[in-house]
C-alpha cells in the first residue's frame, strides 16, 4: 500500500528530471508547463482528495474524470517511454563500451516531441476506449445433462457496472434496453455494481430494476460493493427484484414446474476481510440437484480452480479483460489464469467477461472492450 502511495510521486520525479529537464532548447516557461501538467497528471489519486472522493469512488463527474484520466494515462504513457529511452541507451553504452554514446538524446526536442505525442495519443484512445459503450458478446455452449426444455436457453451476463460519479443514466438506459431487447431466460451479474453510497447514485442504479427475464435476475457480490456499504446496497438491490445468491443457490424452473437447472453464487471471496462470511462453496451447493447442471457465479474468477468437478458453466468478471497488453498477463496471473474470454477446465466452462463498463479508478482499455456477454445453452 505504501508502494502504491509513493509510486505517483516517483513517476512525476522521472518524468521532470528525466525528460523535461534536459530539453535546454525548449524555452523554462514552456518545460515549467509540461512539469505542471504531466507532474501533476502524475498524481491523480491525490487529486481526488480536492473533489471529496478517492480512487475507489473518485466524485468527478464525467467530463472533468475523462480530462484528468487522459492526462493521468498519457502521463504514464510519458513515463514509461522515458524509461524505455534510458534502458536503450543504458543498453547501447554498455554493448559499445562507451559511456557518452547515445541513440536517443535526452536532450532531443524531436524525440521529446514524438514520445509526447505517442503517449497522448496511446493515453486518450485507451481513456476513449475505456468509456465507450460495451460490445455484445456471443457464447454457444453445450452443457451435459441439460434438460431439453433447456435447450436454447439463452443468458446474459452482466459483470463490473461500476456505476459511480462520472457515469450518466442514459449509458444505464442503454445497457438495460439492449439486454431487454434479447428477451433472455437468465440474467445474471457478477458484481461491483457500484461505487459510492445509495444517495448518489440511486437515481441511475434503480434503472436496473427495469431488467427483465423470463426466470428472473440474479446476482452476487463484487470487491466494491464491500468498499461502497456491502448490506445496504445487497438490500437496496433485492427489493428491487435482484436476487442475491451469497453462498447460495436456487433450482431454475420453467413456467410448467419443470427443473432445468441449478443456480449458485459465491460472496466476494475477499468479503471475510470485511467482517462478513468467507466464500463458501459447500454452502452454496448445499441443496442443488445433483442430477441437473450447475451453473455458478463468483466475481473473481480465481475460485474457478476450485469448482472444476462442480460446475458446469461458471460466469465471472472484476479481470476488465486486463486492460491492455502486458498488464493483462499479469491480471491472468493473480486471478487463477483467468483474465478474459472462455475456458475449459474439467467438466466446467468459465466464461470471464471483460466487464460492462469500466472502474472510475482505472478507466483505461487498450484491447480488449467492454461487453455484455449473451449465452444460449446447448444439450
Amino acid at each position: 500500500m505504501l508502494a502504491f502511495k509513493l509510486f505517483p510521486f516517483i513517476q512525476a520525479i522521472v518524468i521532470i528530471m528525466c525528460f523535461i529537464l534536459p530539453l535546454k532548447k525548449v524555452s523554462l516557461k514552456y518545460r515549467i508547463l509540461l512539469a505542471l501538467i504531466f507532474g501533476l497528471g502524475s498524481l491523480k489519486q491525490y487529486i481526488y482528495i480536492f473533489s471529496g472522493g478517492d480512487m475507489m469512488d473518485p466524485k468527478l463527474t464525467r467530463y472533468p474524470a475523462i480530462f484528468f484520466d487522459t492526462i493521468y494515462f498519457s502521463s504514464i504513457f510519458l513515463f514509461l517511454l522515458t524509461l524505455l529511452r534510458m534502458l536503450i541507451n543504458g543498453l547501447y553504452k554498455l554493448s559499445r563500451l562507451n559511456f557518452s554514446k547515445l541513440i536517443i538524446p535526452a536532450q532531443s526536442t524531436r524525440y521529446a516531441a514524438l514520445f509526447l505525442l505517442i503517449a497522448c495519443l496511446i493515453g486518450g484512445r485507451a481513456v476513449f476506449n475505456g468509456f465507450a459503450p460495451p460490445v455484445d458478446k456471443f457464447y454457444e455452449i453445450s452443457v451435459k445433462n441439460l434438460p431439453a426444455e433447456a435447450n436454447d436457453l439463452r443468458i446474459v451476463e452482466l459483470a463490473d457496472l461500476h456505476i459511480s460519479a462520472p457515469t450518466i443514466p442514459s449509458e444505464i438506459e442503454d445497457i438495460v434496453e439492449r439486454v431487454n431487447k434479447n428477451e433472455p431466460d437468465l440474467i445474471l451479474i457478477a458484481g461491483d455494481f457500484v461505487d459510492g453510497s445509495i444517495e448518489e447514485l440511486d437515481h441511475m442504479t434503480k434503472i436496473l430494476f427495469k431488467l427483465k427475464a423470463k426466470y428472473g435476475v440474479y446476482a452476487v457480490s463484487g470487491n466494491h460493493e464491500l468498499y461502497s456499504g456491502y448490506k445496504e446496497w445487497i438490500d437496496y438491490f433485492e427489493k428491487g427484484g435482484i436476487k442475491f445468491l451469497e453462498n447460495d443457490s436456487t433450482i431454475i424452473r420453467n413456467e410448467n414446474d419443470v427443473p432445468l437447472l441449478n443456480l449458485c453464487g459465491v460472496i466476494d471471496i475477499s468479503a471475510s476481510r470485511f467482517h462478513l462470511p468467507a466464500a463458501d462453496i459447500a454452502k452454496a451447493t448445499a441443496n442443488t440437484d445433483r442430477k441437473l447442471p450447475t451453473i455458478f457465479m463468483s466475481h473473481q474468477p480465481k475460485i474457478a480452480n476450485q469448482l472444476k468437478e462442480i460446475s458446469d458453466l461458471t460466469f465471472c468478471g472484476h479481470t476488465h479483460g486486463g486492460l491492455m497488453p502486458g498488464l493483462k498477463q499479469i491480471v491472468a496471473k493473480v486471478n487463477g489464469g483467468y483474465v478474459s474470454g472462455l475456458y475449459n477446465t474439467g467438466r466446467q466452462r468459465v466464461i470471464v467477461s471483460n466487464g460492462t463498463r469500466i472502474w472510475a479508478g482505472a478507466p483505461l482499455r487498450l484491447h480488449d472492450p467492454s461487453q455484455i456477454v449473451y449465452v444460449t445453452l446447448k444439450q
